[in-house]
């Protein structure tokens, strides 16, 4: 054969052999020796994808032109627990901003009902006019008249029309009792109308506080809002009353401390109204509840900084439908079911909360001022009693999303009972109260630790379907307590037994805490709900 590089090509012409018998043909692969060539069985062979055995093959038609796969579906289980963001605190804060806003023009009428809270139990100017218990209870029965109606417009009214109702009745009461001088008519009407609109907005924006805010910010957002605000109206009544310069003959038009709380409260109810238009932002749980998805992503795209749809956004809209499927599961004696256990604990801890501001409390403050400081260092005892309850609630109230909701107020409600039961023991007129001061200043601050995380408990414990009427009915167990200690005489000789029983019912409510009450911090709504439905919880 010649060689191709200096000869012209050979006509090759190739001939089958005859087959033999028992030999293969040539150019076949024989069965069992793998040929070149050919791909070794359970091998793929080199160039080409490996089959997929089992699964279905991609063709072009999937992938060119085709309909695209379908997305990989979400876990059965999705967790009830959530991640904090590990960015710094300044970065978040600014991200949820909004949340904080849309809730946080309720606290301006929370403040004005905080200084009445603080006027009714004793925080006042002289006054000049008759007056009766009904001077004093008339916020209070305001409150519950607010709180009953407010159970009838639970998902017919909008929250910002609820608001906005709300806040004329603050400028309204606060109206009348600034331009009225020494006429006690004038002072109740001005009451009722500032605690009917406290009682119509306490339920529907602390049920708001949980359903616009993220999993690991609720907790600050609903304290903030609702005992943290009420607290800063009791401190802001209880300094200026007691910084005001009161002369021994008060002239008919002289403008007075009363007339003083008249404006602030006109002041908070216009500023709740005017920021309260533009701020509040309805729910996204109802919105789905309604079938309106788009207006729901709108406002949870509104709730967050930047205003744009992010990963997230969806992240909580998917969560809020699997909150909004499982209460819808729940038929109405199933949700009274579950929410009673959780309404009888919230409720004996809320009451445990206005025994520690009761009027009793105040006037054992006074007498042992009085007799152990003497009226010239009142002024100084009485704002540390507000600045201490004050910082309890404040200190709280930064620090529940991270330290969480169960141990401050375990740590809370056994250091109160502690000081309850030494106050109780301290107290006499032949030590002249000795300690008494300064144990109150304490107990202050530590009340305010213990009942701070009962507003965000408030806002996440209860059934979807019935939250806004047990939210109504555990302020208005609140506000009974207040109203039967007012309504009680307290007798000085014997106060020390107030405090013996309160010291109990204290101890009481850190056991029942201790084994019932859940942690619920960094949980979502549906893990908060679940955790409450059971009446064991010791883990903190």
């Amino acid at each position: 054969m010649q060689n191709d590089k200096y000869g012209g090509p050979q006509e090759v012409v190739f001939t089958a052999p005859p087959q033999q018998p028992g030999y293969q043909q040539p150019g076949y692969p024989q069965p069992g020796y793998p040929q070149p060539g050919y791909p070794q069985p359970g091998y793929p062979q080199q160039g080409y994808p490996a089959p997929n055995y089992g699964q279905p093959q991609m063709t072009p038609a999937h992938t060119y032109g085709g309909p695209p796969p379908p997305p990989p579906q979400p876990p059965r289980d999705p967790p009830t627990r959530v991640e904090a963001p590990r960015e710094g605190c300044c970065s978040f804060n600014q991200k949820n901003k909004p949340q904080a806003n849309a809730i946080g023009t309720a606290g301006l009428i929370f403040i004005s009902g905080g200084m009445n809270i603080a006027w009714a139990i004793g925080f006042r100017g002289p006054i000049m006019y008759h007056t009766t218990k009904h001077n004093f209870i008339a916020w209070f029965i305001g409150a519950i008249i607010g709180a009953v109606i407010t159970c009838g417009l639970t998902n017919k009214v909008p929250k910002k029309m609820v608001l906005q109702f709300s806040s004329v009745l603050v400028i309204i009461g606060g109206l009348v009792i600034a331009c009225t001088h020494q006429n006690g008519s004038g002072t109740i009407a001005g009451c009722y109308l500032d605690g009917i609109a406290n009682g119509l907005v306490f339920a529907p924006f602390m049920a708001l506080a949980a359903e616009v805010s993220v999993a690991y910010k609720r907790g600050i957002y609903a304290t903030s809002m609702e005992q943290l605000s009420f607290g800063v109206g009791i401190l802001l009544q209880i300094v200026y009353t007691s910084s005001w310069s009161y002369n021994s003959y008060t002239q008919y038009n002289e403008f007075t401390a009363e007339n003083m709380k008249g404006v602030l409260s006109t002041i908070y109810g216009f500023l709740a109204l005017l920021l309260g238009t533009f701020m509040t932002i309805e729910s996204p749980v109802l919105m789905l509840a309604k079938n309106d998805e788009a207006g729901a992503i709108d406002a949870l795209r509104r709730l967050q900084k930047p205003t744009v749809l992010t990963d997230e956004t969806y992240e909580q809209l998917a969560e809020h439908k699997r909150y909004l499927a499982e209460n819808k599961s729940l038929t109405l004696g199933q949700s009274i079911g579950q929410a009673m256990p959780t309404f009888l604990r919230l409720a004996y801890l809320r009451a445990l909360n206005a025994m520690s501001l009761s009027s009793f409390v105040i006037f054992t403050l006074a007498l042992s001022i009085f007799l152990g400081h003497g009226l010239s260092n009142a002024q100084a005892w009485y704002i540390g009693f507000a600045f201490c309850r004050w910082l309890g609630t404040l200190f709280t109230s930064v620090f529940t999303d991270s330290l969480g909701r169960k141990k401050p107020t375990l740590v809370g409600l056994l250091v109160s009972a502690c000081l309850a039961f030494a106050i109780g023991g301290k107290y006499g007129f032949y030590t002249y109260m000795s300690g008494v001061s300064i144990l109150l200043l304490f107990f202050a601050f530590f009340a305010g630790v213990a009942f701070t995380p009962s507003s965000a408990y408030i806002s996440e414990a209860y059934p979807l379907g019935v939250k806004q009427h047990f939210i109504s009915l555990t302020f208005i167990v609140e506000m009974f307590v207040f109203l039967i200690i007012q309504v009680c005489d307290y007798n000085l000789s014997q106060g020390y037994n107030y405090f013996y029983i309160m010291g109990g019912m204290y101890v009481g409510g850190f056991i029942l805490a201790c084994v019932s009450f859940p942690e619920t911090r960094l949980m979502t709504m549906r893990g908060a709900q679940e955790q409450f439905s059971r009446f064991l919880n010791t883990r903190f």
